[in-house]
């Protein structure tokens, strides 16, 4: 008789089956497959993906494939004083504009929190917070002002930084843009203002565009060389909205004037003899130093209404008006080279109004600002100052058709918006070693403001000085 013991024993002891071990490789192609807010939940699976997901590479692989589904920042009206709730601000995504138009526009809330702010920037996810407030002293009244940077998606706040103050009492208006360092992979605040200069021993004085910098993760702001000529949006040309500064391949960018021409509203255009006097200004945020840089030379004519600058299919892109009859739109394939400027859009404003008056406008306006271009450069977004619909315009059939907001949003101030997982750290996930010293920049110094005492303040705006939730502890630069 066959004994079948010593085989049953055998088949007992045999060990259990192991679940397969997935590489970190594959984890992370199928984990950039998932939505953003799953894989922000993901983290807490364990220690080894939460350092899969947090790590630089992965980040900017999910940038790269997250900015192929691009949205529009939009944020409420602007009125005095010039900030709104966090709660207002709306993220749309581009695709669901162009697949269906005709639908009102309510966007996705971002936070249900009530701080009163305003957005001056978008940059690889990240939103950069302007917060001001008012105090006043015994002999005189100031308005301070801070920053954070935030990142919608990952509902991350930075702590408070970059904070500064000036007299409420001077026409000191700061215009601030947000920037990237690509050298360093650093953002930078980049603040313009008019100011008033002696020139040289003589006793006169020019009219100057006075421009700080800060960087995130610092604590001073530095003053750099003044802009070499007047940027447009110092001008009081009617809409200051456009033209703030515009961020492209690590520079900051201003549509600009000769300094002789008289910065005020009632000679500033009209000192304007010929279109060639147009420049554009270019600020490289690794060295802090400035290009001129010529526009097409086919723009040879004084448009009636003001010229923008702005950022499509991640190109430098120029737009003019041209005998209030066409609307004509540039774009830079060669940052920086004038003979790479190609014409991308001709349009007939008949072709996009068919009830507005053009003459209707103030002299000084400006109809149109592009706000997106699909992929394929087919279908341009358009926003105009006096309308609260944005424009579709379609370059194949020439077709038109407009988005209303259900919400009182401003179509005229949308920035271009990517989700991602990039930290408000202050370190970007595109960084790269640097190639210089910024501190031993020739044309950099140090500026430091003069921050307010807590005892000698006496409050005005009670409720702006709490709003930041974080307890982090101030920088003041």
């Amino acid at each position: 008789m066959m004994n079948f013991l010593p085989i049953k024993e055998k088949i007992q002891s045999k060990p259990p089956p192991q679940a397969p071990i997935l590489p970190d490789e594959l984890i992370s192609k199928i984990l950039l497959l998932l939505s953003l807010k799953t894989i922000v939940q993901l983290k807490c699976v364990s220690k080894s993906w939460n350092t899969l997901i947090s790590d630089p590479i992965f980040i900017q692989m999910h940038l790269k494939i997250s900015s192929q589904n691009p949205h529009l920042i939009l944020t409420p009206i602007l009125k005095y004083p010039a900030k709104y709730p966090l709660s207002g601000v709306k993220s749309f995504p581009v695709s669901r504009l162009l697949e269906n138009p005709s639908i009102n526009v309510s966007g996705d809330n971002f936070h249900s929190s009530i701080h009163s702010c305003q957005i001056i920037g978008s940059c690889h996810g990240l939103l950069c917070l302007l917060f001001h407030s008012r105090y006043r002293t015994l002999n005189d009244e100031y308005r301070k002002y801070w920053f954070c940077l935030w990142n919608p998606a990952t509902r991350e706040i930075s702590k408070k930084s970059g904070t500064f103050e000036d007299s409420n009492t001077q026409p000191n208006i700061y215009k601030f843009t947000l920037g990237c360092d690509i050298s360093t992979g650093t953002y930078k605040v980049v603040t313009l203002r008019k100011v008033l200069e002696q020139r040289g021993d003589e006793n006169k004085v020019d009219w100057k565009g006075q421009v700080r910098v800060f960087t995130f993760g610092d604590n001073c702001w530095r003053k750099v060389q003044s802009c070499p000529m007047i940027p447009v949006i110092l001008m009081n040309i009617h809409i200051n909205r456009i033209n703030n500064g515009v961020h492209s391949s690590g520079t900051v960018n201003w549509l600009a004037l000769p300094n002789y021409i008289q910065p005020a509203y009632e000679y500033g255009w009209k000192s304007i003899a010929n279109a060639q006097q147009f420049v554009i200004v270019s600020l490289d945020l690794s060295t802090e130093t400035y290009t001129q840089i010529l526009l097409p030379r086919c723009f040879d004519e004084v448009p009636c209404f003001q010229p923008t600058l702005h950022v499509l299919m991640n190109c430098l892109c120029f737009s003019h008006d041209f005998k209030r009859t066409e609307f004509v739109i540039w774009k830079m394939k060669d940052f920086g080279i004038q003979e790479s400027w190609t014409q991308l859009f001709r349009i007939e404003y008949l072709k996009i109004y068919h009830d507005f008056n053009l003459y209707k406008g103030s002299e000084f306006g400006t109809p149109l600002l592009p706000l997106h271009l699909s992929r394929n450069g087919d279908t341009l977004i358009l926003a105009n100052c006096e309308d609260d619909r944005a424009i579709i315009y379609n370059r194949r059939d020439k077709g038109v058709e407009r988005i209303r907001i259900s919400n009182k949003l401003c179509w005229f101030s949308t920035m271009d918006y990517v989700e991602s997982l990039v930290s408000t750290h202050y370190r970007s996930a595109t960084s790269t070693p640097s190639t210089s010293s910024m501190r031993g920049s020739t044309i950099g110094k140090s500026v430091q403001f003069q921050t307010d005492k807590e005892d000698e303040l006496r409050d005005i705006d009670s409720d702006d000085e709490g709003e930041l939730s974080d307890s982090d502890s101030e920088d003041d630069g």
